[in-house]
């Protein structure tokens, strides 16, 4: 028996055993396609020796990982570029492939390999995203330096079959080269737990992704109705628990508990549950579990109910299989409220046992939580008060009892992370009610969220991920939103918030697995946002008809003004591209109408596109626009334009050659006279001083406009104009226009 050390690549489709249960010979012909067209050239051009395709996966041997990890950037590349039209040549939508990497000891017999080097590349790929590229630490340790390439380390993983556990890196392809690793994505979780490494979050974003991303069979995502459970893994939903206590007003005690399990469940390997908002839709329904499991795609249903009197507590549970009605486990907990917390650890031990999961106990920390019982229970309070509608004085006492939470528990990170989301949600007069003014809510957003962020929550990743995509970061949003959904797959808003993120930031069509994510779990909330989410992601792959047809389907009667906003803009643009202009004209009314409803009559614009569309990519921002101006759509707001003509204005060059490692100086015209000084190196950092207030931020040039953002702000863009009506001896050589802050100025460096 021959032994060797090999580089090995293994390639697998994502998604094929679905896709071949819908069309066997469509799947394996696209298959093939890509092993003759795309595989088999980039491995004999790295000398690589094909070994053979297994189903749907390959494996390649190769003389140096160099040259297995340029060949598997080189095929995910070509993949992305052949992808981006959403269909391949056929009509049929395209295969994606994860790969993984390893360098081992390998057995040799004929012209097969096998063994434990392998084995370890074939586990490596299953914690590579679709599209994406992982390889083993040996292997890592083999290219650090040596490829133009990222990394981003995922620490040690546990994985199937190995009894030692392996580190492990994904390539983040399309960073700015350095060959590193980033730096490990865990943090302390646990409020009992010394510490959970880094591998634990990213290996169970991993398995979310993993799960849950499928290719699309038709345009509309598969998110809008519930999709039948993996056979292979186990899944269940959590009905609201029951309110046994002769108190009415406990109820939050019950719904609490329902939330907690639901997201401890979930943390658990191998087990799929449904989201909160989606179980919560049955309360007080009367449905029986066959019902509610087939509705939902899931196996398994968990009810139960909480009677608190007092101190003590009793817990009763009991878990139902869907397919028979028959009880799997049913048991009840008695203890003190003191003891809520390791009474809520059996429950979900017991179900894994149940279940035949194996639990290990650092996978299920609560993250940002407490073991203070009394600043939980003004936390459930609270958290009772905000999660369903409120009036400002409702709001106002669940700020407080937030606030209570935090005394009681300086460290108590969720109950943090949710006041800064208090405060970020404040208006006018929900901040009255807090003794605010809106201003100072806003300024607490910031000092809050550096506190929660000591022992961070899903609540505070996803605040964090809000602000960082309004001020044009989205890489860092998306980094910090997949920890938020490794530390709750059951939340629905994770995985819509991260594809949000991603549409953003160029990769619309990972953009596209999360929503189907987020359509798993939740079926029945966010629709709207859903939809726009799916259209924005064909959009930007110039599928403009696609994008429309999503569109079309949401409610523009709803209430909810944001979905509307952001998906408009995009259909007039759409609309434009086709010529259509019958839906332009309707598109734009509604547009109108929007923002109306939202900004106190301001007509559409660019400047508000461009400010709220904060697309990384040039090109997909300039398709947007170009839309835009084809249906008519002025790039300045008439407030504040009146006298400027083109001639007079700068182009991105222009700007380019003037700001940047330039001191400016003049004074503001809107929101009111002010002196204002402006400094942009050349490499786009920007310091502004208007008035007595500096901040620090950055500064770009986008197509002919000049755009900045600010930590925790919205991002800003403006055009700029030559003043033709300067006034000799006053710094106004050059006027700035921009949505909500107008400018002269002269360069005075």
């Amino acid at each position: 028996m021959e032994r060797r050390l090999a580089a090995v690549l293994i390639a697998d489709v994502v998604g094929y055993g679905q896709r071949s249960q819908l069309d066997e010979e469509g799947t394996r012909a696209l298959f093939q396609t890509d092993m003759t067209q795309l595989f088999e050239p980039r491995v004999k051009a790295h000398r690589g020796r094909l070994i053979k395709t297994m189903g749907d996966g390959v494996l390649v041997e190769f003389p140096s990982v160099v040259e297995a990890l340029q060949c598997a950037i080189e095929i995910q590349d070509d993949k992305a570029s052949s992808n981006a039209g959403g269909t391949e040549t056929t009509g049929k939508p395209p295969l994606q492939f994860r790969i993984g990497v390893n360098v081992g000891d390998v057995i040799v017999e004929g012209d097969d390999i096998h063994g434990d080097g392998v084995n370890i590349a074939d586990r490596v790929q299953g914690l590579a995203l679709p599209g994406g590229i992982a390889l083993s630490g040996a292997a890592y340790d083999q290219v650090k330096g040596k490829l133009p390439v990222n990394f981003v380390s995922l620490g040690e993983q546990r994985v199937k079959s190995l009894s030692e556990p392996v580190r492990v890196y994904r390539v983040s392809a399309g960073t700015p080269a350095s060959g590193k690793a980033g730096a490990s994505i865990g943090k302390r979780l646990g409020w009992r737990i010394p510490a959970i490494v880094a591998a634990v979050l990213l290996l169970l974003s991993a398995l979310v992704l993993s799960v849950f991303w499928q290719p699309l069979a038709t345009i509309e995502t598969a998110s809008l109705k519930a999709k039948p459970a993996d056979d292979l893994r186990p899944s269940l939903v959590v009905l609201p628990f029951d309110n046994l206590s002769a108190d009415k007003d406990q109820e939050y005690v019950a719904n609490g508990l329902t939330e907690d399990l639901t997201t401890a469940l979930a943390r658990v390997p191998g087990l799929f549950v449904i989201s909160r908002n989606t179980a919560f839709a049955y309360k007080g329904k009367s449905a029986t579990p066959a019902e509610i499991t087939t509705e939902l795609g899931v196996r398994y249903l968990l009810e139960g109910s909480i009677r608190r009197v007092g101190g003590d507590m009793r817990i009763n549970a009991q878990l139902i299989d869907g397919a028979t009605s028959g009880h799997v486990w049913a048991e009840r907990f008695d203890g003190r409220w003191e003891d809520v917390f390791a009474l809520q650890d059996k429950v979900v031990g017991s179900i894994a046992g149940a279940l035949q999961l194996r639990l290990v106990a650092d996978i299920v920390p609560r993250a940002g939580g407490t073991s203070n019982p009394a600043a939980y229970d003004a936390y459930l309070k609270a958290m009772d008060i905000y999660s369903r509608e409120n009036t400002p004085e409702e709001f106002a006492e669940a700020v407080k009892l937030l606030q209570q939470a935090v005394a009681l528990d300086p460290n108590f990170g969720a109950a943090r992370a949710q006041l800064a989301w208090a405060y970020w949600d404040a208006d006018t007069t929900r901040a009255v009610f807090m003794g605010l003014s809106i201003d100072e809510a806003y300024a607490k957003v910031g000092e809050t969220l550096a506190i929660a962020a000591r022992n961070p929550s899903s609540a505070y990743y996803q605040l964090v991920a809000e602000l960082k995509v309004r001020e044009h970061a989205s890489d860092e949003a998306v980094n910090v939103l997949l920890k938020a959904v490794a530390l709750d797959p059951s939340d629905s808003w994770n995985q819509l918030s991260l594809a949000h993120a991603l549409n953003f930031n160029g990769k619309p069509q990972e953009a596209l697995g999360y929503l189907d994510a987020a359509a798993r779990v939740d079926p029945n909330s966010w629709v709207d946002f859903r939809r726009y989410q799916a259209a924005l992601a064909q959009f930007t792959q110039g599928n403009f008809e696609a994008a429309i047809d999503l569109i079309e389907k949401m409610n523009f009667n709803s209430p909810d003004p944001w979905a509307k906003f952001y998906a408009l803009q995009v259909l007039v643009s759409a609309y434009a591209h086709l010529g259509r202009t019958e839906g332009v004209a309707s598109a734009l009314a509604r547009l109108r109408k929007a923002l109306a409803d939202r900004y106190m009559g301001e007509q559409p614009n660019q400047l508000i596109t461009q400010d709220y569309m904060v697309f990384k990519n040039a090109e997909d921002i300039e398709r947007l626009l170009a839309g835009l101006s084809k249906a008519g759509v002025p790039e300045l707001p008439a407030l504040g334009s009146g006298g400027l003509v083109a001639r007079d204005r700068l182009t991105g060059n222009d700007m380019k050659r003037l700001l940047f490692g330039s001191r400016i100086r003049g004074r503001t015209a809107l929101p009111k006279i002010l002196p204002i000084e402006q400094a942009i190196t050349a490499n786009g950092e920007l310091t502004e001083t208007v008035d007595t207030q500096t901040r620090k931020g950055t500064a770009w040039v986008q197509g002919n406009f000049l755009c900045k953002a600010f930590p925790g702000e919205l991002s800003s863009c403006g055009a700029i104009y030559r003043n033709a009506f300067r006034t000799p001896g006053r710094e106004d050589e050059y006027r700035a226009v921009h949505r909500w802050q107008q400018y002269e100025f002269s360069v005075v460096k």
